[in-house]
């Protein structure tokens, strides 16, 4: 019984270490995906936002004239 203890011991370190690089790399995998920065490839959070500023910066005011009051 006492070998078969022995033999476990490391093993909550081993899957300890196995979830959180699962977890760092899902992060991480993430990260990119969503706000990545890249100008050839930018995130789904960039491209939404780039989408919105242009948008707002092309929207044509009710009043451009000057005589309009």
């Amino acid at each position: 019984m006492k070998s078969l203890y022995k033999s476990q011991k490391g093993q909550i370190l081993v899957e300890y270490l196995l979830l959180m690089v699962i977890a760092i790399g899902c992060a991480t995998f993430l990260t990119k995906q969503l706000v990545g920065r890249n100008e050839n490839s930018p995130g789904m959070l960039i491209k939404a936002w780039d989408s919105l500023i242009k948008n707002i910066a092309n929207d044509i005011p009710d009043c451009a004239e000057p005589t309009c009051k």
